[in-house]
């Protein structure tokens, strides 16, 4: 579950047994950074409640400890930018989630989770949309906190000049898809683009409108992006002018998000 729909619910969490609270980067010029960060605050978290000379809490907190570090080495090749943890002893609250954006080492043991920095981070990341722009393809990715929520599709069909919607296609299609068209019907492109992009805008607004973006992200052409800007009631946010056609989904919010 994308963690902006489980913030309202962990606002009001609580477990007596405590509940373990983790923001770390992950992403690092040395590449096993983030694990003796990862060591060096739980062994000071520990001690912490070492202090407390609470047997039973002590217990608690190791368990959890054991097996949050089992589960996030098991997770490593996975990587992002960052990882935000909340875990309690018997389940109840149990979150990991990869962000493309940074956060602020942080490590808590308390009765509720620590939201601090999720909240600031949903304050400044409000939902907004990254779409990769090519000629006959739009891949719209609905993104909060940096995460992806979901992942539509928009290809144009020359046989009738209407753009056809689907959901969850990976990168690799995207590019393959994209250059046969491309190939084939360069000509007829380069005359109707203008048209076909106008087409275009009204579904960009209406997917906007239900996802309740704040603005979207342009990926791809200028030239390509301006035109369809003027069609766009939805606010751009910022154009970014690379070919990122070949990243996957993630990547390309942590290139142009994070």
């Amino acid at each position: 579950m994308a963690l902006t729909k489980r913030l309202k619910e962990l606002k009001v969490s609580q477990c007596d047994k405590g509940v373990l609270t983790i923001y770390l980067n992950t992403l690092r010029s040395g590449q096993d950074d983030w694990k003796l960060q990862l060591k060096n605050g739980l062994k000071k978290l520990e001690q912490y409640v070492i202090a407390r000379k609470d047997k039973e809490e002590l217990k608690n907190f190791r368990d959890v400890k054991k097996k949050v570090t089992k589960q996030l080495l098991e997770r490593q090749h996975e990587m992002q930018k960052a990882i935000v943890v909340y875990a309690s002893p018997n389940r109840d609250i149990w979150e990991f989630h990869q962000l493309q954006l940074s956060v602020e080492n942080s490590f808590s043991w308390e009765n509720e989770p620590m939201l601090d920095q999720l909240e600031t981070i949903q304050y400044q990341y409000p939902a907004s949309g990254v779409l990769l722009l090519q000629q006959m393809d739009l891949v719209a990715l609905d993104t909060r906190l940096g995460e992806i929520n979901e992942e539509v599709r928009y290809i144009l069909n020359l046989d009738d000049d209407n753009w056809r919607k689907y959901e969850g296609t990976a990168a690799t299609e995207r590019v393959a898809s994209s250059a046969n068209h491309k190939d084939q019907y360069q000509e007829r492109l380069e005359i109707n683009q203008q048209r076909w992009l106008r087409r275009l805008a009204p579904l960009i607004d209406q997917k906007s409108q239900e996802c309740q973006w704040k603005g979207v992200y342009i990926v791809g052409s200028q030239d390509l992006a301006k035109e369809l800007g003027k069609y766009l009631k939805t606010k751009i946010i910022k154009v970014v002018p690379k070919n990122l056609s070949s990243f996957p989904s993630h990547k390309i919010v942590g290139e142009v998000i994070g």
